[in-house]
């Protein structure tokens, strides 16, 4: 399934480096029923690449964005409490900001259950979403107009001539995760107005790597963003990254780069955006060296993990895991962890409760089993938002250790 010869999927260079080999993988958010468990599961590279000339780094392949992100994704924005109070400040501040009203229209591209436009339509803003997921239907029944199909150049000229141009568009992850990358960022730079602002997030780069998120890296996450690369990318589509703000404790990853991008020349590029780049440069983020110590931290973190597990199991001790998170799978699959080492996981998602994990087929059951089986260990997956789980955990009765 991977080519020979790996080129950027940007720039098209064959000057690539060879970051981390998490090797082969099934997709993170293809959780399984009961039946499903004899069939077989197609696992892919997963596989992380340097581009030397223009400074992305990005997987080796790409799957079929139709097996990812339709029927059989499961995620929804609504399941984590803090990104949706993150997605309200954010709302409120781009209304203020912007001056925008019920003139004005706000799309959001990959926009899931449509949590992130409720927050606009609260401010009487003209909203529409796109997303080609399950999730979808959930915002359509709720009242959100959003249109369920994948986002790009052809659907942003259906966009224009129906509802005008955007003001502001969104794109919570879309840069990282949409493989026709080129297509949709020309649909945002046909669709956008005079003055319009593209606001993304992605997972940064250098949180990434210093905070060892490698269980962050799966099929969905194409590209692993620094600011160099980010302003390279926008710049080869006539576009200015124009502001950026490094978020260190996003609830959404652990680390992102907010980015407000327009079309060239229609805002004044901000300092932090030149500050950015020139620390990214002074630290070595974008160095063979750096590089090379992070694998060698993930293999190290693969094997220490795997004694604690084995260690604890020997001993008698129940573990479970908390969360059936799509990062979570990865630290699965490459640290080979099954229901030897976890019990099961536990899950509050009533879209994955009762389903197993994909490639180690742990079964996932309800939280409040947790509270009921009193394990004497817990594995937190999602480590990222953890003081806001540990204490409601606490609070519900769990007094093992995590």
């Amino acid at each position: 399934m991977e080519e020979k010869i790996i080129r950027c999927e940007i720039c098209s260079s064959q000057n690539m480096y060879e970051v981390l080999d998490l090797g082969h993988q099934p997709p993170s958010d293809a959780f399984l029923s009961e039946a499903q468990l004899n069939d077989a599961e197609i696992f892919y590279p997963l596989k992380v690449f340097f581009c030397e000339d223009c400074k992305l780094v990005q997987l080796s392949y790409a799957v079929d964005p139709k097996i990812l992100f339709t029927d059989n994704y499961v995620y929804t924005t609504s399941s984590n409490k803090p990104l949706l109070a993150h997605m309200s400040s954010i709302a409120e501040r781009m209304v203020k900001k912007m001056e925008l009203s019920q003139r004005d229209l706000v799309v959001d591209i990959a926009s899931n259950d449509g949590s992130f436009l409720k927050e606009f339509a609260k401010h009487g803003v003209k909203i529409l979403g796109v997303d080609p997921a399950h999730a979808a239907n959930i915002a359509i029944k709720e009242g959100t107009p959003t249109i369920r199909d994948f986002f790009n150049e052809n659907l942003a000229r259906n966009i224009l001539l129906k509802y005008g141009k955007a003001k502001l568009i969104t794109g919570f992850s879309l840069i990282p995760h949409a493989k026709e990358l080129p297509s949709i960022i020309n649909g945002i730079k046909l669709l956008l107005d005079n003055k319009g602002v593209f606001l993304a997030e992605c997972h940064y780069l250098g949180d990434l790597i210093d905070k060892l998120q490698y269980d962050c890296i799966y099929h969905e996450h194409l590209r692993y963003f620094s600011v160099t690369a980010i302003v390279n990318l926008f710049n080869r589509f006539g576009m200015d990254v124009f502001h950026a703000e490094h978020i260190p404790s996003h609830p959404g990853t652990g680390g992102e780069i907010r980015i407000f991008v327009c079309k060239k020349g229609d805002y004044v590029v901000s300092n932090y955006v030149k500050e950015l780049i020139e620390k990214e440069s002074r630290i070595g983020l974008n160095t063979h060296e750096n590089f090379d110590n992070f694998r060698k931290r993930v293999n190290d973190n693969r094997r220490k993990l795997n004694e604690i597990l084995n260690e604890l199991k020997s001993k008698g001790h129940r573990i479970v895991g908390i969360g059936a998170l799509a990062k979570g799978n990865t630290l699965l699959n490459f640290c080979k962890i099954d229901s030897t080492n976890l019990d099961y996981l536990g899950e509050i998602s009533e879209l994955k409760i009762g389903k197993y994990s994909p490639g180690m087929h742990i079964k996932i059951l309800p939280e409040s089993k947790i509270f009921e089986d009193k394990p004497e260990y817990a594995l937190l997956r999602p480590w990222n938002i953890k003081e806001d789980i540990i204490p409601k955990l606490r609070d519900k009765g769990y007094t093992g250790k995590i």
